[in-house]
Order: C-alpha cells, then sequence, then structure tokens
C-alpha cells in the first residue's frame, strides 16, 4: 500500500494534464474515423454530398464527457422546435444562458463537435449576383473543436453549435462563427469547469479560402447561414 505520497507542484500538475489530454486525444483520433463511418452509414436517403459534408438533421459523432472520462455519441445536427417544424442548429454564446431552450443544457449537456473545418457563404461584393462558398480550417490545418450543447431528443440525441463574433482574418467573411476550443481548453469546457460567459470571448485564429465548387446562391436556392 502507498500510505504517503507528495503533493503536486504546479509544474507537475502541469505535465500530468498535458499527459492526460495527449492521451485522451489519442483516444479521440483513434476512434473518430470508426465513428465518422459509423454516423455515416446510419444516413439513409442522403446524397453523395452529404458524405463529405455534415448538413443540418444529419446524424455525425460528438465527444460529451465529465471531469472522468470522454465518450462518443451519435447525434442529430439541431435540436428539434417545440411544433416540430425544423431544426434549430446554432446557440449564440452571447445569449445562451438567456435562452430556456439551452440554459438547461448548459451544467450537464457540454460536448465538442470535431471537424477538420467549416464552411461559411460570403455575401456578393459589388459586382456579384451570389453568395461565395469558402472553407474555413485551422490556419496550421490542425483538427477543429466545436462547444456546443446536446440533448436526448424524441428521436435519439441530437445537438447544436454555439456560435461568437468573428476573429481574425475570417471576419469579412461572415459575421458568425463557431466557438473553437484549443485542446488544453477541452477538458475545462466538458467538465463544466469553464464559466459559460467565457465563450464569447474566446479567439481563435482560423484562415479561409474560396471553394471551387460553388453552389448555387441565388432566390430560389437560398442558402442560409449555417453559423447565424
Amino acid at each position: 500500500m502507498c500510505g504517503r505520497y507528495s503533493v503536486l507542484t504546479e509544474d507537475e500538475i502541469i505535465e500530468v494534464r498535458r499527459i492526460i489530454r495527449s492521451v485522451a486525444l489519442g483516444m479521440m483520433t483513434d476512434e473518430l474515423e470508426d465513428a465518422v463511418i459509423k454516423a455515416q452509414s446510419e444516413q439513409s436517403g442522403q446524397s453523395e454530398a452529404s458524405h463529405t459534408e455534415v448538413f443540418p438533421t444529419d446524424i455525425s459523432p460528438i465527444i460529451t464527457g465529465d471531469e472522468s472520462e470522454l465518450s462518443f455519441q451519435y447525434a442529430k445536427f439541431g435540436f428539434e422546435k417545440w411544433d416540430g417544424k425544423g431544426a434549430i442548429i446554432n446557440a449564440r454564446a452571447e445569449t445562451v444562458m438567456n435562452k430556456q431552450t439551452f440554459r438547461e443544457h448548459i451544467k450537464n449537456g457540454r460536448c465538442v463537435i470535431p471537424t477538420s473545418g467549416y464552411f461559411e457563404w460570403k455575401a456578393p461584393e459589388e459586382g456579384q449576383k451570389k453568395k461565395t462558398k469558402h472553407l474555413i480550417k485551422d490556419e496550421q490545418g490542425n483538427l477543429l473543436f466545436m462547444a456546443g450543447l446536446w440533448r436526448e431528443g424524441v428521436d435519439g440525441n441530437e445537438f447544436v453549435v454555439i456560435t461568437k463574433a468573428p476573429y481574425g482574418e475570417i471576419t469579412h467573411i461572415h459575421d458568425r462563427m463557431p466557438v473553437i476550443l484549443r485542446t488544453d481548453q477541452l477538458e475545462a469546457w466538458l467538465s463544466g469547469v469553464m464559466p459559460i460567459e467565457e465563450l464569447a470571448l474566446l479567439n481563435y485564429e482560423c484562415v479561409g479560402s474560396l471553394c471551387e465548387e460553388q453552389e448555387k446562391c441565388d432566390s430560389g436556392n437560398k442558402q442560409i447561414s449555417l453559423f447565424d
């Protein structure tokens, strides 16, 4: 038995947390591909494009957790509206505490949505008629971890992405962006340690590039913003 041991110094605590995070992220990397494949196989009636892009109401893997462990869930992108007509896909960081739909999930419904990038449509500039599609990614090519909320819905788990004002290079593309967590913030967010008020203040540098294949964004096929 071990009856005595030393109190960890601050540097040792930081090192322990680094190791724990690296193990957790290693598990995440190993399981993410299987999670995506399973989620895609559960989608029915989806087009070829939906296998490379997650659309509202698609099933996608999310990461949930608490102070002791991480786990994967399969959830539908969007909270079903109370009347069953449509889905709510985003929650604004600035007002999430004021909305009953989200407030009850802030304590026990935090999640992270991993992705290699997200899409946004830039409003037409002078002389242009259509919005232009951009792919937004981490400037170093790392995975993005978007903060979200999840709940148990009528037909299974469902989640929303939390958004904030844009930061850095992508401010010219759109006036909103997802709240993106650094890897060293995942534990604090999922465990509930991070105050919800901090989300709107979290800045993460991303870069946007014009997509070669543009989707139609005219009045007959209106493209709404994914992160409004």
